[in-house]
């Protein structure tokens, strides 16, 4: 695979296959690259190869932009896989523990029973019953006997205590087994949910395999023809793209604002503007969250800070004139990635307890030994559903790299985790990202409802992200498109 290959990284598939999702298209159209035709011409003057350059360095930002925007369907599909599975989880745990409860009644019951049997042959031995002993000894069962004594007359008051005990433990064995029918219900929809949903995910993952063959082999051509027009490399070309992409998000991070409560992040260098959003603030999750991931605290969001200015950027090189070289065939395109197939969802290990302290005592070292984690899972393969340690999805990438230095982030869910870091008042504006802080990317903003992707920013406009299936942990571009104009800050000062 070349290197223009690893810089889109995103599967630009612009339909979903009948799924609720939806992509908005480019603000406009990529220009038309030109031919090597076109790119031998200009090669006569400078004036025309930097045209050219100029040209061919337009078409890369327009492809790279398609891919993002591209990607976002695939990847809310795959949180709605998460969503979906985590419902499951959490319905099998109700399952798991109304059964344990109902067993525990049980025996309590029983041991009611005897000791209503034993009052029976007390009373039928001191002349106090009302029934003959055989009656009640062949009661059918438990609740038999407990209905037969009920029916006794001169009853004392410790034989009657005895008794309402007894009915007691029997209406609690009777309510378990009812809310445990209802579970196990409960479950065989979520279950069927998540296949569906699984299903659906691959199906969306396989659909934009073509097309990211398509926009990878366009951009190797591209870097193909840059380098020939500037007497370099693809490669060279291919790494000084995502130095300048790197910049531009640095740019845009530094630069990006959130008015009031409003939470409109402006990001000006790349000129993508993200959605308007309410302020943040903790909301209940969607779904059923899994017992001890539930945020502690009533923080609020933090107040929008100044963003600072933007740092000088270093102007890129001019183009280094070369003798003409012949006009290079263009090369074979190599296959597009295979969408994974995930495996039936499996319940997520517990979050890890929170630190003792949540408000800012604990080290910022946590936070670089976090990233350097996840920096370490470079090259591991995207999954559905997973959190290592030999695959991962974004929020399982995120959610391991916390777990390694024991800071808890709520849960194995991109919402679950915004939301638990809003409820401690560990957020704060994009404009002052930090390395270590999760970034988040939302179609609604701040509302967790819309959040389908999260990331852990390595600093100077990159990040290290499970991006989605077909690819691998990365350190990656920002990307600014639908950013949530806050971060979390897990660890360290606000």
């Amino acid at each position: 695979m070349k290197p223009a290959r690893v810089l889109i990284g995103g599967a630009a598939t612009l339909a979903v296959l009948g799924l609720t999702f939806t992509v908005a298209a480019p603000a406009s159209a990529s220009p038309s690259a030109p031919s090597w035709a076109d790119v031998q011409a200009a090669k006569q003057s400078q004036a025309a190869t930097q045209h050219q350059v100029d040209t061919l360095t337009s078409s890369l930002d327009a492809l790279q932009t398609q891919a993002e925007r591209a990607s976002v369907a695939e990847q809310q599909a795959g949180e709605a896989y998460q969503r979906a599975a985590s419902r499951q989880q959490a319905a099998q745990t109700r399952v798991d523990t109304l059964t344990r409860q109902s067993k525990q009644a049980e025996a309590k019951a029983e041991v009611s029973a005897q000791q209503v049997a034993g009052l029976v042959v007390e009373l039928s031995r001191t002349g106090g019953g009302d029934l003959s002993t055989a009656m009640l000894v062949d009661g059918a069962d438990a609740k038999d006997l407990l209905y037969q004594v009920g029916t006794m007359s001169h009853l004392s008051a410790r034989s009657a205590g005895i008794l309402a005990d007894a009915e007691a433990d029997q209406r609690q064995v009777d309510a378990l087994q009812h809310q445990a029918s209802a579970a196990e219900t409960a479950l065989g929809k979520a279950t069927t949910a998540a296949k569906t949903s699984l299903s659906d995910a691959n199906d969306q993952a396989a659909s934009a395999a073509g097309r990211l063959k398509s926009v990878q082999d366009q951009q190797s051509t591209l870097f193909d023809q840059l380098a020939y027009l500037k007497g370099t490399t693809a490669t060279t070309e291919a790494a000084y793209f995502a130095d300048q992409q790197a910049k531009q998000a640095e740019r845009a991070i530094a630069t990006s604002t959130t008015s009031g409560g409003a939470g409109t992040t402006k990001a000006a260098a790349t000129g993508s503007t993200g959605t308007t959003a309410s302020k943040p603030a903790a909301s209940k999750p969607t779904g059923s969250k899994p017992t001890g991931s539930k945020p502690t605290g009533t923080g609020t969001a933090p107040k929008p800070a100044t963003a600072p200015a933007p740092k000088p950027v270093t102007p890129a090189p001019k183009p280094v004139a070369a003798p003409k070289p012949a006009a290079p065939a263009p090369k074979p395109a190599a296959p597009a990635p295979k969408p994974v197939t995930a495996p039936a969802p499996k319940p997520a290990a517990p979050a890890p307890k929170p630190p003792t302290s949540s408000t800012g005592s604990s080290s910022p070292s946590k936070g670089s030994a976090a990233l350097a984690f996840a920096s370490a899972q470079i090259g591991k393969p995207y999954l559905f559903g997973a959190a290592g340690p030999n695959s991962y999805d974004c929020s399982g990438l995120v959610m391991a790299a916390y777990s390694s230095v024991g800071v808890a982030v709520g849960g194995h869910r991109v919402d679950w985790q915004y939301e638990h870091f809003a409820a401690l008042g560990r957020l704060v504006p994009l404009s002052q990202a930090q390395p270590g802080d999760i970034i988040f990317y939302s179609t609604t903003g701040t509302n967790p409802a819309g959040m389908y992707h999260d990331t852990i920013y390595a600093g100077g406009g990159r990040m290290v992200e499970a991006p989605k299936p077909g690819l691998s942990v990365r350190n990656y571009a920002v990307y600014t498109y639908q950013i949530v104009p806050y971060v979390a800050r897990p660890t360290g000062s606000l």
